[in-house]
């Protein structure tokens, strides 16, 4: 009778063993993964956009672990799973960037080559008032289709530059307020334009459109365009900046934590957990936030996401405390 207890014993013993090590091996991968960068490997990109889906995964085994009495392996899973979606989290910042006299909302949306429904666009613009607004993968006859749906060409007499042609390649930025000193933004195939508004009780607003490669064929190009952008901002003079578009990258990723160091996220307004913005109008829910609106020289006051039919991106706009430091007399 002993001996066959024994004998029980001990594989379930064999097995908890097992299970332990896997649960702390796959921790530390998880844990791990958002701060690599190895050259050339788009694996380590695409699974990185993926840490708070696998977050989730951790803890439904913890919970399997509990079950079952494995406390050690339980533990392993939750601290994997704490420690992963640490770094995808939007950094949040402490009060206000500064005195704020002038609010202003910013709206930035990819068309998913130039396939988005205008009117339903029109419609959030027309609902939302921004000052500006940046699209993505668009093209000459959709910004007209958007334009005329609500007669907003009389609302955004100013933009960039005509859009390149190409299904991915076309951006711009269309402005309530006079726009100058235009130049492109480096570090990416597609269009990235910003230009200088001049805003009533805000002053100078440099805003950029940004829209680097995507990591799944090019990842040393998504790494370096994401980088380069990031220089950009930091040689700017500009004292009051937005950086809207779709980056595709997340706060899992280095770079993208990089470039947003020195800025504030529309998305701090919601909290610190980046609600997903991509993919939309898939079988599975989106699942990662990669579409942003960062600024310098402005507070983040209210952010949110909208789905449009025709495109797999969500809109995502931010309202902004403009400092009122950086303003000009106008009224």
């Amino acid at each position: 009778m002993e001996t066959s207890t024994t004998a029980r014993v001990r594989p379930r013993s064999r097995r908890r063993v097992v299970w332990t090590t896997f649960a702390i091996a796959v921790s530390a991968v998880a844990a791990v993964l958002p701060h690599l960068e190895i050259p050339g490997i788009a694996a380590v990109p695409v699974a990185q956009a993926l840490v708070p889906v696998g977050a989730v995964g951790l803890l439904i085994l913890a919970v399997a672990s509990l079950l079952f009495r494995s406390w050690t392996a339980a533990a392993a899973f939750v601290l994997g799973a704490v420690v992963s979606v640490i770094p995808t989290l939007a950094p949040l910042h402490a009060g206000a960037e500064c005195e704020i006299d002038r609010r202003a909302t910013v709206l930035s949306f990819n068309a998913k080559f130039a396939d988005a429904d205008p009117v339903a666009v029109s419609d959030l613009i027309r609902t939302t008032e921004p000052i500006a607004v940046i699209l993505l993968e668009t093209s000459e006859p959709l910004i007209d289709a958007i334009l005329s749906a609500h007669d907003l060409a009389d609302a955004f007499p100013h933009r960039t530059r005509e859009v390149s042609s190409g299904q991915a390649s076309g951006s711009v930025i269309l402005s309530a307020y006079p726009l100058s000193r235009e130049e492109d933004v480096p570090g990416s195939e597609f269009d990235q334009v910003s230009a200088v508004a001049t805003v009533p009780g805000a002053g100078d607003v440099r805003i950029a459109a940004v829209h680097p490669p995507p990591p799944v064929w090019q990842p040393n190009g998504w790494r370096d365009g994401l980088d380069d952008i990031a220089a950009w901002v930091r040689d700017s003079p500009d004292e009051t900046l937005i950086v809207a578009g779709d980056f595709n990258a997340s706060f899992a990723h280095p770079a993208l934590r990089r470039l947003a160091s020195d800025l504030r996220s529309g998305a701090e307004a919601a909290g610190p957990i980046p609600w997903p913005t991509w993919p939309e109008e898939k079988a599975i829910p989106a699942f990662t936030a990669i579409d942003h609106i960062f600024a310098r020289g402005a507070t983040p006051l209210e952010w949110s996401t909208v789905a449009i039919a025709g495109s797999d991106h969500r809109a995502v706009v931010a309202e902004w405390g403009m400092c009122t430091g950086q303003a000009d007399p106008a009224p």
